[in-house]
């Protein structure tokens, strides 16, 4: 193995050569007939830009040999590299040129004595930056010893990003005693200054203590990122390979958590001061650069044979109940609330308007279920279904985890994370009891559904995240099973402004039924007993269309489609024209359906939505509207009053009637209150129920709408 080392070294070119091919590359290399790099001198030039961009699968092709040097040995090839850019900058800017020499030398008097060529040009304050090829990415898990102080590209995740601050190049330290200037010594990681002042003061040396003269140093920008594996890469049980990484200079400021990033760097490795005595290293990516790899659903490398297959499966009538087929095949029953997933899998293109507003285009699905109904099962299936689908607990997530956060680092420095919802931007976020959440961690997740961004504010950080993905989350009961006499806000620990957001909410109930329990007994011994089961497409199938649907389709209502939803929000809200009528839909619901029958369209692989895309959307919801009934004195009504307040139009109504009974009693009683005993009994005798009135006390007392100003009385605010 050192043969082969010692033979690969001697093979590299030296600096004088490297300087002068890569000279030749940037004057002469022409790509379609065109002079790529003359004309990227030619922007450095007008936009006073340090860093010149190299595509390297240019090098290889113009001169194998140099890009090997260069890849092998970055640190030896980098003076030359800026010496060549130099020169190719002079040639075309003389100008701008001397700008940079100046500075050059400027940095050489900072530094003090300068030892020869490579010492020199590394001063140069250029920066020579290389895009590798997409697909010669190494996995993050797989850097090691064979790849240190070379440049690799890898494909990763940005989940922390600290604040930009000074980065010591040249560091210069000055005596206290009688002010001597003397450079520090930089390491890899650590600056080492003088312990103690040089300087000959009447024959004897000054011995004054040094401190560092910021202002006389020379320092660039820097940034320190946690870059983890790509959620697509892991292997079930597999925890994800994070590295540190380091942004400097130009690249600063310009990645936030969450962000899909590939990255060319050098691989770094090192001994801490504190660990000197231990075998073992420290490693870490200098960025050498990077682009934002965001392509939502185009992780996914199509075939020939795999878009032969998806156009197939487009032209088959029956195309939707076989995906509905194929959907966690493993859970007996749950057609509907399979296909509302399905729909939300494949989504709807976001809509922005004239002054530049976002309308969402991802549905969020809210299961409520008995325990023991399948909804853990069914998400964790779904969540293998899609590219980017993160699943997490409600358990084990707080507001951190689901949406970002500012944390302290080993350093304590503060960095800001990324949390599951922004994790998934561009696909689906999973939540699993979301109802075990504290109700501060729920809060947090407001902005998350609806404007589908995470803004933070802390310790002086302020940034604003994407989080575009759809929510697919589930619960249980808050009493262990569903309450048909209670509303929707009461079976599930959430508050209205919540549940609101979500597009279709379905209700799963465990109850008794001889022909279904039977059905349901066969399902389960067949599969679980024989592991008999047999889908019409497999889950590498599903990925494959759903990701070729989201990234190929955007389709739009056509005027069909548009007058069938028209309709029916007419009909429906001419069912809520009388006072104590219920609310049956908002205009939020109804751009829910919009969402829903593009989506309808789009797994066609249609760009057009028609009628009966609105009228499976409007089918759904109507399910949607049946499983919040609640049963009332006047029978079950579907009523979105239980969504958006936590109570029914009646309920509300009553409420309100308590309210006014409550007002003029406290008008005859005066500033001493009422006796709350006499208000239920005024109460009781006017035909209230003894359960209605105790629940109006107590949410007007957690209100802050009423208090005791003695015990047993109450009185307003």
């Amino acid at each position: 193995m050192v043969v082969v080392l010692v033979v690969e070294v001697a093979s590299m070119l030296d600096l004088a050569t490297i300087q002068r091919r890569f000279l030749t590359f940037l004057t002469e290399f022409r790509f379609n007939g065109e002079l790529v790099y003359k004309n990227r001198v030619n922007e450095m030039v007008a936009n006073k830009s340090r860093s010149l961009i190299v595509d390297f699968d240019h090098l290889i092709e113009h001169d194998r040999d140099l890009a090997r040097s260069i890849q092998l040995r970055p640190d030896y090839s980098m003076p030359a590299l800026k010496k060549a850019l130099l020169e190719a900058l002079e040639r075309q800017d003389p100008e701008y040129a001397g700008e940079v020499r100046e500075k050059a030398l400027k940095n050489q008097q900072i530094k003090g004595e300068v030892s020869g060529f490579a010492e020199a040009a590394s001063l140069i304050p250029l920066n020579v930056r290389f895009r590798f090829p997409q697909g010669s990415s190494v996995r993050l898990r797989e850097l090691g010893a064979e790849h240190v102080d070379t440049l690799v590209q890898v494909e990763a995740v940005a989940l922390r990003v600290s604040v930009s601050k000074p980065y010591l190049v040249i560091p210069v330290y000055r005596c206290v005693k009688c002010g001597f200037m003397e450079p520090g010594v930089v390491g890899l990681t650590e600056v080492f200054a003088p312990a103690r002042c040089p300087n000959i003061l009447e024959g004897d040396k000054c011995n004054g203590p040094m401190i560092l003269d910021a202002s006389s140093s020379y320092s660039i920008n820097h940034q320190r990122i946690l870059l983890q594996e790509r959620q697509e890469e892991l292997e079930s049980g597999v925890l994800p390979r994070g590295v540190q990484a380091m942004l400097t200079d130009d690249l600063v400021d310009k990645v936030k958590p969450g962000s899909r990033i590939r990255v060319t760097g050098i691989f770094r490795a090192y001994k801490p001061a504190k660990t000197q005595s231990e075998r073992g290293l420290e490693t870490f990516l200098e960025i050498n650069f990077f682009e934002l790899a965001e392509k939502d659903y185009d992780v996914l490398e199509l075939s020939q044979k795999d878009l032969e297959e998806i156009r197939r499966m487009a032209s088959d009538p029956w195309l939707k109940e076989k995906m509905i087929e194929s959907l966690a095949p493993g859970i007996y029953g749950l057609r509907d609330i399979k296909e509302a997933i399905l729909l939300a899998l494949v989504g709807a293109p976001p809509v922005y308007l004239p002054d530049n507003t976002r309308v969402r285009g991802d549905s969020h699905i809210l299961i409520i279920g008995d325990p023991g109904t399948g909804k853990s099962q069914l998400l964790q299936t779904v969540s293998k279904l899609v590219p980017r689908g993160i699943y997490t607990s409600g358990k084990g997530s707080s507001g951190v985890g689901l949406t970002a956060a500012v944390v302290k680092d080993t350093r304590g420095e503060f960095m800001l994370e990324a949390g599951a919802m922004v994790l998934a931007d561009g696909g689906v976020c999973l939540i699993d009891e979301i109802d075990k959440m504290d109700e501060s961690d729920r809060s947090a997740i407001h902005e998350a559904l609806e404007q589908q961004t995470v803004t933070i504010t802390k310790a002086g950080i302020h940034a604003t995240l994407n989080a575009r993905c759809g929510v697919i989350a589930a619960g249980n009961p808050t009493f262990g099973k569903y309450l048909r006499d209670r509303s929707v806000a009461d079976n599930i620990n959430l508050p209205p402004t919540i549940l609101s957001r979500f597009d279709l909410i379905f209700i799963v109930e465990d109850k008794p039924d001889d022909e279904r329990d039977k059905e349901l007994a066969d399902f389960v011994l067949k599969v679980r007993g024989q592991g008999q089961i047999s889908v019409p497409y497999s889950p590498d199938t599903m990925r494959k269309y759903i990701s070729y649907a989201r990234m190929n389709c955007n389709p739009e209502l056509s005027e069909a489609a548009a007058e069938s939803l028209n309709s029916f929000y007419i009909e429906m809200r001419r069912k809520s024209e009388s006072p104590d009528s219920p609310i049956v839909i908002t205009t939020r619901q109804l751009e829910g359906l919009v969402r829903l029958t593009k989506a309808n369209a789009r797994l066609r692989l249609s760009q057009v939505a028609v009628a009966e895309d609105a009228e499976s959307a409007i089918r759904l919801y109507k399910i949607f509207l049946q499983g919040i009934g609640v049963q009332t004195l006047t029978g079950e009504k579907a009523d979105l009053s239980t969504v958006y307040v936590g109570k029914t139009s009646e309920e509300l109504g009553m409420m309100a009637r308590i309210d006014v009974l409550l007002a003029k009693m406290l008008e005859e009683a005066g500033s001493e209150g009422v006796l709350e005993a006499d208000f239920k009994q005024r109460c009781k005798e006017e035909g209230f129920s003894e359960r209605d009135v105790e629940k109006f006390l107590e949410m007007r007392k957690r209100g802050g709408m009423l208090f005791e100003p003695k015990p047993g009385r109450i009185r307003r605010t």
